[in-house]
This record gives C-alpha cells, sequence and structure tokens, in this order.
C-alpha cells in the first residue's frame, strides 16, 4: 500500500481564504484485484428454458450453488450471477395465455430475487428446425400475449437485465417463420418485415423503459428504424449524443447465438436490402461494433459443424494461440456468454485465456487511486478523488446509483451522499478520474469513521441487497476492500469527525 499526506488549500463559493481553512487529505494507491467474482448483469449466464406443455420451475438451491464456481460446457468453472430463462409458448399459438402459466412465471421472478440474480429473458413458440413448417405463432397471437406479459414485466423490472426479442421462429430467434417471412428460403415480402416490425414496437412498448431490447441480427433493427431504405452501406449506429435517452435507437441491442463460428457468424450479418440475402460482415460488424459501446450485448458461441464440431478454429481460439477470442468479445463490448453452449468453442479457452475472459466480461471496474480527508468538520466542504479504469469488455448497460457512504466505526451509523456520476458512461480502457467537493447534510457526531464507496441497484426493492451492487476489483494491504455484508467497496478507515 501507498499512502501520501497532501495539504489542499480548497476555493470555496463563500470566499473563505485557504489561511482559514487547510484540508488534510492522505492519497492511497490500491492493487488490482485479479480474483475471480461475481457481479450483477455480467459474466457468463446459465440457460434454463422451458415449455409451456411441460412447465420446470426454476430452483432455488441450484441457482444459488451456481453463484459459485461450477463446472461449464468446455472444462472450466465459472460462477454466475445472471439467468438466462427462455420461455416456449408451445401449447398457446392460438389462445391466451393461462392465468396458471402466467402465474408460474411470476414465482420464478420470485426465486429470481430471491437468490439474488437478474435474467436475460426470451419468449418464444416452437423449436422445429430447419425447414418448413416452423410452428411458431402468428402476429395476432404474439400481439395479445405481449399485452398479457407487460404487467409481469413492469413488477419484476428491478431482477430483469435485458428482454431478447424472441416470438418469431424456431427458439425466438426471428430467422425462420410460418407467417412472418422465411428468411433462408424464402418469400420475403415487405408486408413481412412491416409484422417483424410492429412486433418488436410492440415489444419496446411492453417492455418498462428502463431496460433494453436484443435482436438477434442487426439488419433486423436497421429494418425497423430505415424501413425499406434499411441499407448495410448507410447504417447509421447509435452515439453517445443519444445513448441511454430511452429512444427507439437507444434501446434496440444486439444478442448473437452463433458468436464465432465462421467469418460471419452463420447469418448473423446477412443483409436482406435484397433476396437472398448477402452477407456484408465489412459494414455490419463496424456498425455493431459502434454501437454496442452504448448498449447490451452478448450471446452464445456457436461450433457451426454439422455435428457439433467446432468449424473456424484457430480464429476463435485465445489471442495467445494465435486465434482472436478476446479481441471479439472487446470488439464487440461483450457482456454475457453462454455456460452450456458451446462447449466445442469454450473448451479452447479452457487454461489458456479464460480467466482473463471471465473477469472481463461485461465491466470491471478496478480502483486504483483515492484522495480523502484525514477529518471532516462539519461546517466544512472537503474534497474527494477517485481514480477508477474499466478493464471489463463492456460498461454497465443499466442505470445504477453511485454513493460515498460514511459509517461511524463505533455505532454503526450511516450517513450518504449520492455522486452525480453514470456508470452507463465508464467505457472500456477508460480512467474516470471523480473529482468531488462535498458536504454532508446531517450533521456528523463526533467519532472515528470508513468511507465507502456503494454502486447499488436504484430499484427500491433490491437497492440495499449486497448481491446486486457493484464489486470494485482493488485491494488494500492484500485485502479486498468489498465488505461483503453491505455491498460497499470500503475506500478509508480512518477519518475523524471533529
Amino acid at each position: 500500500m501507498k499512502i501520501r499526506f497532501i495539504y489542499l488549500c480548497c476555493l470555496f463559493i463563500t470566499f473563505m481564504s485557504c489561511s482559514e481553512y487547510k484540508q488534510s487529505s492522505v492519497e492511497v494507491f490500491y492493487e488490482t484485484d485479479l480474483d475471480e467474482f461475481i457481479n450483477p448483469e455480467r459474466g457468463f449466464y446459465r440457460p434454463f428454458g422451458t415449455k409451456a406443455s411441460n412447465f420446470v420451475p426454476l430452483n432455488t438451491e441450484i441457482l444459488l450453488n451456481l453463484r459459485k464456481p461450477n463446472p461449464a460446457a468446455g472444462g472450466f468453472d465459472v460462477a454466475t450471477s445472471l439467468t438466462y430463462r427462455a420461455y416456449q409458448l408451445d401449447v398457446f399459438k392460438e389462445k391466451l395465455i393461462s392465468n396458471e402459466i402466467l402465474n408460474a412465471i411470476q414465482t420464478d421472478m420470485d426465486i429470481i430475487r430471491k437468490v439474488g440474480n437478474k435474467i436475460v429473458l426470451r419468449f418464444s413458440y416452437s423449436d422445429s428446425c430447419c425447414t418448413p413448417p416452423f410452428n411458431d405463432a402468428p402476429k395476432a397471437t404474439i400481439l395479445k400475449h405481449l399485452v398479457q406479459l407487460k404487467p409481469i414485466l413492469e413488477k419484476n423490472k428491478d431482477v430483469i437485465a435485458v428482454v431478447q426479442m424472441g416470438l418469431i421462429g424456431p427458439w425466438g430467434e426471428q430467422y425462420y417463420s410460418d407467417f412472418f417471412g422465411d428468411l433462408e428460403h424464402g418469400p420475403v415480402t415487405d408486408q413481412n418485415w412491416l409484422d417483424r416490425n410492429e412486433v418488436i414496437n410492440k415489444l419496446l412498448e411492453v417492455v418498462p423503459v428502463s431496460r433494453m431490447i436484443q435482436v438477434r441480427a442487426p439488419y433486423y433493427k436497421l429494418r425497423n428504424l430505415e424501413g425499406v431504405n434499411a441499407h448495410p452501406e448507410k447504417a447509421k449506429p447509435l452515439t453517445i449524443d443519444n445513448a441511454f435517452n430511452g429512444s427507439k435507437i437507444a434501446r434496440i441491442g444486439h444478442h448473437n447465438d452463433c458468436i464465432l463460428a465462421n467469418y460471419d457468424d452463420y447469418w448473423t450479418y446477412n443483409s436482406f436490402h435484397k433476396f437472398p440475402a448477402v452477407s456484408d460482415t465489412l459494414n455490419l460488424k463496424k456498425y455493431v461494433a459502434a454501437e454496442t459501446k452504448f448498449l447490451v450485448f452478448g450471446g452464445e458461441t456457436c461450433p457451426g459443424g454439422d455435428k457439433g464440431e467446432d468449424v473456424y478454429s484457430p480464429y476463435n481460439d485465445c489471442n495467445s494461440e494465435g486465434g482472436g477470442a478476446q479481441t471479439y468479445l472487446k470488439r464487440f463490448h461483450t457482456s454475457f456468454l453462454n455456460t452450456s453452449w458451446s462447449g466445442a468453442v469454450n473448451r479452447d479457452w479452457a487454461n489458456k485465456c479464460i480467466d482473463e475472459i471471465k473477469r472481463n466480461l461485461g465491466y470491471r471496474f478496478v480502483l486504483q487511486r483515492g484522495l480523502f480527508p484525514t477529518e471532516i468538520k462539519n461546517d466544512k466542504t472537503v474534497h474527494i478523488e477517485l481514480d477508477i479504469i474499466n478493464e471489463g469488455y463492456a460498461s454497465t448497460y443499466n442505470y445504477r446509483f453511485v454513493e460515498l457512504i460514511l459509517r461511524n466505526k463505533e455505532n454503526k451509523n450511516v450517513y450518504k451522499i449520492k455522486v452525480d456520476t453514470d456508470t452507463r458512461y465508464w467505457f472500456t480502457d477508460e480512467l474516470q478520474n471523480i473529482k468531488l467537493d462535498v458536504k454532508w447534510s446531517e450533521n456528523l457526531p463526533k467519532g472515528n469513521y470508513e468511507l465507502f464507496l456503494n454502486l447499488p441497484d436504484p430499484e427500491p426493492t433490491i437497492y440495499n441487497r449486497p448481491e446486486y451492487a457493484i464489486r470494485l476489483a482493488g485491494k488494500l494491504n492484500s485485502n479486498s476492500i468489498w465488505d461483503v455484508s453491505t455491498g460497499w467497496n470500503r475506500l478509508s478507515s480512518n477519518i475523524k469527525v471533529e
């Protein structure tokens, strides 16, 4: 640990002179924590699919156990706080969802909350692939079901990380369909695209505005935004100017269920500005890579071979093995991957780059330095600085609070101040030098205090849950700064209030 004492002369709005008050400060340099640990809304997820015709509920004990390291396909262990939940509404293609199934979905959400996880959510109707009929549902049914699901989505937005588009075609991947056009065999009409857009728009309407949705291929988003004029060469990605503002372009993200399968991830980067589709990795990969800086991205790797074999090695191997796995995941700001598919691809990472990938999926905020007062006077403003760098592949994609917390070491009384910063803008490889001039509104009793940084979920139902707070990757004197009982990150242990 490196600690340096500094005396700061501060200028206040009240024009107090430097001779009247000099802040005594301590500068702390933290060690980078390379341990594996879970954080909300990121990392390797565990998939649990079920059919309405044979509904298998989530299991609390299983999910709790999976928050600790457990074997994953690919030959490595991983802990997870993220659950992928796919509901196949196979028996409701021509009727409303029954109350029994709606209640069962709500029970699943209650279990997710009890465990402390977040959920990646998808609804579909069929797994009949890849020649017709595909046995998915007509548009009228889907729109009615979305109306039914809206109350559940709103009630449980606290534990929903993101909602995947689903709904159309086998597994909800929107490629094949009996009602929305068969994107491999045809025909695909302008009306098919209008119908697809109507479903996307309805999903955006029923999903709480604070949450994003994901579509399976970038052209689907382009077609929704640009209509018949959609073309990869004209694609304009989301920029920082309108990121996170609740608009359509800022809420439609991307999921890729064939990551690193081959050069175009098996039709992921197809463009349907003409039919048959043409692969356009040059423009569409650039488009997705640019806007996933501000949008959620994740999915699963894909082997590509007819018998489940990996056909893209060594290109999808670790960077050190001549591949580009980490480069790909970082380029597209990948927040999560499937633990169960595909082991054929993921096993090439085991004992090589898997530890790096586990650490860096999503965000990984490393606390490097802090500057703190050694004492606080109730009528004085104090200066605090924090240096935090994001070493992960992505930033956070859902909003959360950032708070400074003082806790009395004797009586454990707590005093909080909200920090005006947004972790969604803590981008990859960027250093956040946070400089704060703060004054606690409460009158702080005399005593010895600890100072913490808290990054909790803003939803009132889980705000106080440590499982939903972000852990910083920092150590002090070789000990983690994470307080497991509160979910706070300890910055300093020796601040006096006079």
